[in-house]
């Protein structure tokens, strides 16, 4: 079970396109095979081999998130569910009165509009997404996945340096719902762009939290000096107030697309 999983990301040169925990220890084996609640066999199976699962990296995102830890959700009719995971457009559940020690159970999904069963089992569930996710990649694009990206230049070594010793943080709210955000170029070189990364649930909260990032231009910001920007941070789907900020990752040379740090310096009109 799962071999094909196992041969493609053996395969893939692009490191973090797909990104498992890796088999279980003594201990967490343990507590998967006596757990009280009777996991389907091949969802079991593959949280013992993987773990934690990312599957399918696609810009700021993955395309299939599966969870070694399911978590416990309740509808307002009562009926309760365990939440195994999420797609690109989807959350992902197995229903409790359904599950049997021993047996496979059927894949609910929820989408924005609907909530459905989509799979007689999990090891259906994430074959038909993988197949779907694939699809999604142009022939070039797949090959290059395969291959892995080329490393970094001489020049794009020194900007991923320099990203790390811009310092930042939010002093307020605009008029216009803009963030405020406070940057000191700390490097001895000037970027584009700087990236951050944003997070906060939209509004109307059904449809769920929000993950992205904003790419702020701090092609102005000379080295050892301070100024405020403002940004739009997705202000027509969050409200500022409940919007939070972070720092993103070192970028990898898989993340060129991605880290707007990379691109070319925006054009200044006069």
């Amino acid at each position: 079970m799962y071999e094909w999983l196992n041969e493609e990301i053996s395969r893939i040169r692009t490191r973090r396109f797909h990104m498992v925990d890796g088999p279980a220890s003594t201990e967490r084996r343990r507590s998967i095979v006596s757990c009280d609640t009777p996991l389907p066999p091949s969802y079991k199976e593959f949280i013992l081999r993987f773990g934690n699962a990312a599957l399918y990296h696609h810009d700021t995102f993955y395309y299939i998130t599966i969870l070694s830890t399911p978590v416990t959700s309740v509808t307002d009719s009562g009926e309760r569910y365990l939440q195994f995971g999420r797609t690109w457009t989807s959350n992902a559940f197995f229903k409790n009165d359904l599950l049997s020690e021993g047996q496979e159970s059927p894949v609910f999904e929820q989408f924005t509009n609907r909530f459905c069963r989509t799979a007689d089992s999990f090891e259906m569930w994430l074959k038909a997404k993988s197949d779907s996710a694939r699809k999604r990649f142009k022939k070039h694009e797949w090959n290059a996945i395969v291959k892995g990206p080329a490393p970094f230049t001489a020049e794009e070594s020194e900007r991923a340096k320099a990203r790390r010793l811009f310092k930042w943080r939010i002093i307020g709210i605009s008029t216009n719902d803009d963030l405020c955000f406070e940057i000191h170029n700390g490097s001895s070189m000037t970027l584009p762009y700087l990236s951050i990364g944003i997070r906060g649930n939209l509004r109307p909260p059904k449809h769920g939290p929000l993950t992205g990032g904003v790419f702020i231009p701090v092609s102005t910001i000379s080295p050892g000096m301070t100024k405020v920007i403002e940004v739009d941070c997705y202000k027509k789907f969050i409200s500022p107030v409940d919007t939070e900020a972070f720092e993103l990752a070192d970028p990898e040379p898989e993340d060129r697309e991605e880290y707007w740090e990379f691109r070319d310096f925006p054009k200044l009109t006069s």
